[in-house]
């Protein structure tokens, strides 16, 4: 299904009090396979992190300390460190917070998860509300935004799911996040100083001669790990028993960038809404119809920097299908042909990941997402493609 792209603040409602936190806890080629060549295409935060050097420098946040804490949200900046407290909740340690984030995702399964904290000088939760523009700590960042956390030697990219308060007069350090206690055993945090920074965007880099080197990635403030797109000889790409897809070695190159950018896909999990809400450049933990569908076109440089919802996606681009790339949408579903093969988050076929999700699918399952659709009532699908593609 599709989402409108609704700030998340303004689509849940307000949090319920807690004791401390809380809101609503709420590629290789197959071996039968002819291989042209492989080519190397580097992603970013979205892959395991890799672990660069601790930051030699950190930037002391501003504002003025009252109590322990700083009186005004830190507003982070690409490529600068700064120096915050940590604490870690949930588990054993904080029995009492929930297992549901203030984002609606069920945390224990989503070990890498940190929460925004509020920066009031009472905690409104004890009394009242905790709304999510009280969570301002680090001046309001979206959900899903990714920070890279080093304490010591030990560093793992953290992602906002949730909020919550705890910071208030008397304490020791300036506490700033809260840390998801596996993420936490595994930094070493209890209540700890660590240094934070904006993880590098993640996305979908461009392909085929068009990417940076690692040097002068690592150079930019990057932290790129390399993988591999592999070409087969024609016009039609190939699904691998791993889920991955080959690109066909005569498409055009943003037609095998809309590949890569679907291989970054096929492991993330359905939700509805997921990756709305956040730019296309920055690599979502879940994805619906509609943001899979988007993120492919962005990745071919066809799109623009946000998602759009299927609604939005029956005008995109020119009427009717396309020589390599076909969006095929209604407006409660969308999915995506590109070079012979679909990525659709609804299942007509046996899929690799299992599970729930965007998965690469033979062309074969476009007439039965016809049927399909047609027998829900939903009249069939308007067919739309790329200009020049």
């Amino acid at each position: 299904m599709s989402a409108t792209t609704i700030p998340p603040q303004a689509a849940r409602p307000q949090a319920g009090p807690r004791r401390r936190h809380r809101g609503l806890w709420l590629i290789p080629a197959a071996a039968f396979m002819t291989v042209l060549a492989p080519v190397a295409l580097l992603a970013g935060a979205g892959n395991p992190p890799c672990q660069p050097a601790s930051p030699d420098t950190v930037t002391t946040p501003n504002g003025t300390a009252s109590g322990g804490m700083f009186a005004q949200p830190l507003e982070l900046h690409p490529n600068h460190w700064y120096r915050v407290g940590a604490t870690e909740y949930g588990g054993p340690s904080d029995p009492s917070s929930g297992d549901y984030g203030s984002s609606g995702t069920y945390l224990p399964a989503y070990p890498d998860s940190f929460a925004e904290l509020s920066l009031l000088d009472s905690n409104p939760a004890n009394s009242g509300w905790l709304t999510f523009a009280d969570a301002n700590a680090l001046g309001n960042l979206p959900y899903g935004a990714s920070i890279r956390v080093a304490n010591g030697t030990r560093q793992q990219v953290l992602v906002k799911r949730d909020i919550g308060y705890g910071q208030g007069p008397g304490q020791t350090i300036p506490y700033r996040i809260d840390v998801w206690h596996t993420a936490a055993t595994g930094l070493g945090i209890t209540k700890t100083p660590v240094d934070i920074e904006l993880a590098p965007a993640s996305g979908t880099g461009a392909a085929l001669g068009q990417l940076p080197t690692p040097a002068s990635a690592s150079q930019a403030g990057g932290c790129p790990s390399v993988t591999q797109l592999t070409l087969t000889p024609g016009q039609t790409a190939q699904i691998l028993p791993n889920g991955q897809a080959t690109a066909p070695a005569d498409a055009p190159a943003a037609v095998k960038q809309a590949i890569a950018a679907g291989n970054q896909l096929i492991d993330k999990p359905y939700l509805y809404g997921g990756g709305h809400g956040q730019p296309l450049a920055t690599l979502a933990d879940s994805y619906d119809c509609s943001s899979s569908t988007s993120y492919i076109l962005y990745g071919a440089g066809v799109f623009g920097d946000w998602p759009q919802d299927s609604t939005q996606l029956e005008t995109y681009g020119r009427s009717g299908p396309g020589a390599w790339i076909t969006v095929y949408v209604n407006s409660a579903h969308a999915f995506i042909a590109v070079a012979g093969i679909v990525m659709d988050t609804a299942h007509y076929a046996p899929t690799t990941p299992a599970g729930s999700g965007p998965r690469w699918q033979p062309a074969s399952i476009i007439t039965a997402q016809y049927a399909g659709d047609q027998a829900t009532g939903n009249g069939g699908f308007v067919q739309r493609h790329p200009e020049g593609l």
